[in-house]
């Protein structure tokens, strides 16, 4: 039996992945004596500036591999942008699926806006909705920038020279 198997046989029986012995703790691999377990270990073994260190270095393997052509996962010859081919595959397919996921998840909770209007709040900001769907602040900052466009309009400069032409026509038609 290998690890896949196991651990899915440890799911369907509802164990603990590590003792194997009692039920995990809500929403959780492993039972809460072996999750303290882990903590003492962690506490003990982690260390920020080793991690900060290690960060580092994998940043600028990154970096140094990225720059000769190499691929950043696996250091074959980079085919695919920053990937070989079998990675490149490796990574569209798990995009793909967090993708999907992300998808889904905003499906279930629904568009922002129509959360926002039933909760009465602002469609831009989420704060309280004064009047209508926006707050005060959204609706002045809104109503600058409209008032911003509307000067820099190219019609509206195409509407004043037609509206300047027909004063300049009106006066000299009528004699004045």
């Amino acid at each position: 039996m290998n690890s896949q198997e196991k651990y899915a046989m440890l799911d369907q029986l509802n164990l603990c992945h590590r003792c194997e012995k009692a039920r995990p703790a809500p929403g959780r691999k492993f039972c809460f004596d072996c999750l303290e377990k882990i903590a003492e270990y962690n506490a003990q073994h982690y260390s920020r500036e080793k991690a900060h260190e290690y960060q580092t270095r994998r940043r600028e393997l990154y970096q140094e591999k990225k720059a000769a052509g190499i691929c950043v996962r696996c250091s074959k010859p980079a085919t695919h942008g920053i990937y070989c081919y079998e990675c490149s595959i490796k990574a569209k397919r798990h995009n793909s699926k967090i993708s999907q996921r992300r998808k889904a998840e905003r499906h279930e909770a629904g568009l922002v806006t129509e959360r926002r209007k039933q909760n009465g709040q602002c469609l831009r900001c989420g704060s309280q909705a004064d009047e209508d769907f926006y707050c005060q602040k959204c609706l002045a900052q809104m109503k600058q920038a409209l008032d911003k466009a509307r000067e820099k309009s190219p019609f509206r400069e195409m509407e004043r020279a037609r509206i300047e032409k027909e004063r300049c026509y009106k006066g000299w038609a009528h004699g004045q």
